[in-house]
């Protein structure tokens, strides 16, 4: 392996670094910005574990690219100096890019999908309501003789009072 080639690797994994450090805050930024009583909310960590791991696959996906799977002890090293890195230069960079990208794209496409929840509902519940007011007429008559169902009607037939009149 050449110089030149670690020199590459160390480089790249130190840029690797900064990306974890932003991914992980714009990950935590972003779900912490949704609803408390939405799911995205309360199952934040797993969602963040999962960003993790993702991370971890993707850091030793590159090492595999440009290495051919070779693991060195300066490579984690090197991805804790970009987090650093990140977390002391990048960083106001970052979160300005993640406001941006929340306020344009994530916040508008939420708002439209709220907005379509509603109007889903509410279209449901007008026709319930229309629904409702068709059969209001005969729900009144079927309470009025929903008693009278039940009641026991005499059988002309096998009761003895009424089989000597029939004959």
């Amino acid at each position: 392996m050449t110089l030149s080639l670690q020199f590459f690797s160390l480089l790249l994994m130190v840029c690797s670094g900064v990306l974890v450090g932003a991914i992980i805050e714009g990950t935590r930024f972003i779900t912490e910005s949704f609803p408390r009583r939405s799911y995205v909310y309360k199952y934040r960590v797993v969602l963040e574990v999962f960003v993790w791991i993702a991370l971890g696959l993707g850091s030793f996906y590159i090492l595999y690219d440009v290495r051919d799977g070779v693991w060195r002890i300066y490579d984690p090293l090197a991805q804790i100096v970009g987090i650093l890195l990140y977390d002391q230069l990048f960083q106001p960079v970052f979160r300005l890019t993640g406001r941006i990208i929340l306020r344009l794209i994530i916040q508008p496409i939420w708002w439209i999908i709220h907005f379509i929840w509603i109007v889903i509902n509410k279209v449901i519940h007008l026709i319930w309501m229309l629904i409702s007011f068709i059969l209001k007429p005969f729900q009144y008559i079927f309470r009025k003789t929903w008693h009278l169902a039940l009641q026991k009607k005499p059988n002309f037939r096998y009761n003895r009072k009424y089989t000597k009149k029939l004959k």
